[in-house]
C-alpha cells in the first residue's frame, strides 16, 4: 500500500518531465493528445489533421469528460496528471481484485489457512513492487489488468455462470470493457466463454446465463464497432492491423520482434514462462476432464485459473506467430499475477504449507530485486532529465516555439513529445494515423499525401546520433500493410532544431522545414 501511495504522490506532485520514460511510457502521449484534441473540438485525432482510429477507445472515453471537468483550460500539465492518475486508480483497483482472486484460488485445501494471507501478500507485493513501477501510466495496460482480474476474481468466487441478472450484466460488461481497453484482450473473452461451456451443460439454466453474458458483452462492444465502421469502415483500429500479420504466419519475424523491440529480459522471460505454464495448466485440465466430474462449487477457483491460462496461451501464441511491429510488456500484463499465483499453487502441491511459504518468500524476494533494478535504472534517467540532457518535455516546448499554430509536422513516433509540442503532428509510423497514409506509401504517393495535408516540417530520427552532412536526407516511411517503403527528402540546411534524446541509448531528433517537390 505504501509503495502504491508513493507512486500516487509522485504522479500528482512531480513535474511530468521527470516521469517521461521513467514511470510513463511514450504511447501515453497518443491517448493524452487524442483526448485533449477532442476537447479542443478537433475530433478523435492525434495529429489534428485526420481523424484516427489508431487507439483503443476506453482511455479516451474516460479522459475526455474528466479533462473537460477538471481542466477547463486544457492545460498540458493538468491533462497529463488526469491521465496518469486515472491509470493509477486502475492499478489500485487491480490490487483489490488480485487480493480477492489470490485468496480464493489459494484458499484451503490448496494451502493451509495460515499461509493464505502470506501468499496473498506476496502476490500483492510483487504487483506493487514490479508491475506498478512499469511505464504504463497514462496508457491502457493497467485498465486491462484491473478489468481482467476483476472478472477472474468473480469467477473464482462464484464460477463463470453465477445465477442472477446482475452477475450476467457485470460479467458481460467487464469483458466488453476489457476489449475496449485493449482489443488484444479478445483471447480473455474467448477463454471465458469456452470455460462457460461445461458449466452450461451441467447446471440447470446454464445455457441461458451464458447467452445473457454474451448479449451484454455484445451490447457493450456494439457502440464502438458501429462507430468504427461508420467513421472508418474498419473492424479493428489501424494500430492493431499494423501490429499483426494475421493470417500470414511468420514465426521467425515474430520471434525477432519479441526479442529485439521494446521488451526487456524480464519481460521476454515472462513471455516464455507464462506460455509454458499456461500450456501445462491446460494440459492438466485435459487430463482432469477425463475423470468423473467433481462438484462445480469446488471448481470455481480452478475455472478462474483455466480462463487466465487459456487467455495467456492464446495471446502469447499469437505474439509468437503474428507479430510484425513493436511488442510491449503491456500486451501480456495478466501474465504476472498468473505466474505469481501459479508458483505458490505449485509449491503447495509439491510440499504443502512449507512449499507455499517458500514460494511466497521467493516471490517477495523477486519483487524486491526487480524494484531495486527499476530504481537503479530510473535514478540515472531522473538525474539526466534534471541536467536537461534529453529532456523530452523541454524538447516538445522548443518545437512548440519553432512551429506556428497553423503549421504541420510529420515524422517519427513521438507520443509524449507530440503531446507536449501542442502542434499538429502527423505520426510517422502510422500507429495513430489512417489507412490512407498506408495506401499512400504503398502506391508511392507519400510526398503527395503530405503535401495535401500542408506539412511544413519533418521530424528526422538519427540513431546513432551523427552529423546531418550536406547531402539531402532521405526520410523513409514503411507500410507493413502493403510491405512497401516510400521516402521524402529534406535539405540539411533546412534543419531548425537538433536535439539529443535519452531514448534508445541516444537518438538525435532533427526538425527540418520541408519543401514539397514540384508537381
Amino acid at each position: 500500500m505504501l509503495l502504491v501511495l508513493a507512486i500516487a504522490s509522485v504522479l500528482c506532485t512531480v513535474h511530468p518531465r521527470f516521469l517521461f520514460g521513467v514511470l510513463v511510457g511514450d504511447d501515453a502521449g497518443y491517448y493524452l493528445a487524442v483526448a485533449r484534441n477532442a476537447c479542443l473540438g478537433l475530433g478523435p485525432s492525434f495529429d489534428r489533421v485526420d481523424a484516427t482510429n489508431g487507439f483503443n477507445p476506453l482511455v479516451p472515453a474516460l479522459l475526455i469528460p474528466l479533462d473537460r471537468w477538471l481542466a477547463p483550460g486544457l492545460d498540458l500539465v493538468t491533462c497529463f496528471r488526469i491521465g496518469v492518475v486515472v491509470t493509477w486508480i486502475a492499478m489500485a483497483w487491480s490490487l483489490i481484485s488480485a487480493r480477492r482472486f489470490t485468496r480464493l484460488v489459494l484458499a484451503p485445501p490448496v494451502v493451509a489457512g495460515v499461509v493464505t494471507p502470506l501468499a496473498s501478500g506476496a502476490v500483492l507485493w510483487f504487483l506493487a513492487s514490479f508491475v506498478a513501477f512499469k511505464g504504463y501510466y497514462g496508457m491502457d495496460a493497467f485498465l486491462t489488468l484491473a478489468l481482467g482480474l476483476a472478472y477472474v476474481a468473480g469467477v473464482a468466487a462464484h464460477g463463470p455462470l453465477e445465477r442472477g441478472a446482475r452477475p450476467a450484466l457485470r460479467d458481460g460488461l467487464l469483458l466488453a470493457l476489457a476489449v475496449l481497453a485493449r482489443v488484444d484482450t479478445l483471447p480473455l473473452v474467448v477463454a471465458a466463454f469456452i470455460e462457460m461451456l461445461p458449466w452450461a451443460r451441467r447446471e440447470p439454466g446454464g445455457a441461458g446465463r451464458a447467452v445473457a453474458r454474451g448479449a451484454w458483452f455484445a451490447a457493450g462492444l456494439a457502440p464502438y464497432v458501429v462507430w468504427n465502421q461508420l467513421r472508418f469502415h474498419e473492424l479493428l483500429p489501424i494500430s492493431a492491423q499494423l501490429k499483426s500479420s494475421f493470417p500470414h504466419v511468420d514465426p521467425a519475424t515474430s520471434l525477432n520482434v519479441v526479442l529485439h523491440t521494446s521488451l526487456n529480459p524480464v519481460d521476454i522471460a515472462a513471455v516464455f514462462l507464462a506460455l509454458g505454464a499456461a500450456l501445462a495448466w491446460l494440459g492438466g485440465d485435459v487430463v482432469r476432464s477425463m475423470r468423473p466430474s467433481p462438484r462445480l462449487t469446488a471448481e470455481a477457483p480452478r475455472a478462474a485459473l483455466s480462463i487466465l491460462a487459456m487467455a495467456l496461451a492464446g495471446r502469447l501464441a499469437w505474439l509468437l506467430l503474428f507479430s510484425r511491429l513493436d511488442v510491449q510488456g503491456s500486451y501480456f500484463i495478466l501474465a504476472h499475477p498468473f505466474l505469481a499465483v501459479l508458483t505458490i499453487w505449485l509449491g503447495a502441491r509439491v510440499a504443502g504449507a512449507r512449499g507455499a511459504m517458500t514460494a511466497s518468500v521467493l516471490i517477495v524476494l523477486a519483487g524486491g530485486a526487480l524494484l531495486g533494478l527499476k530504481l537503479r535504472t530510473a535514478l540515472p534517467e531522473v538525474r539526466a532529465i534534471a541536467d536537461s540532457r534529453g529532456d523530452e518535455w523541454a524538447i516538445g516546448r522548443r518545437i512548440h516555439d519553432a512551429v506556428g499554430p497553423d503549421e504541420v509536422i510529420y515524422g517519427g513516433a513521438f507520443g509524449l513529445i507530440g503531446y507536449v509540442s501542442d502542434r499538429a503532428w502527423i505520426n510517422g509510423d502510422g500507429v495513430a494515423n489512417t489507412r490512407a497514409y498506408q495506401d499512400a506509401i504503398g502506391e508511392g504517393r507519400l510526398a503527395e499525401h503530405l503535401a495535401r495535408r500542408s506539412v511544413d516540417f519533418v521530424a528526422v530520427i538519427a540513431s546513432p546520433p551523427r552529423d546531418p552532412g550536406r547531402e539531402p536526407l532521405a526520410v523513409r516511411a514503411a507500410s507493413v500493410l502493403h510491405s512497401a517503403v516510400d521516402s521524402i527528402h529534406v535539405d540539411p540546411a533546412d534543419i531548425v532544431i537538433r536535439e539529443l534524446m535519452r531514448r534508445n541509448h541516444g537518438t538525435s531528433l532533427w526538425l527540418a522545414r520541408w519543401r514539397p517537390p514540384s508537381p
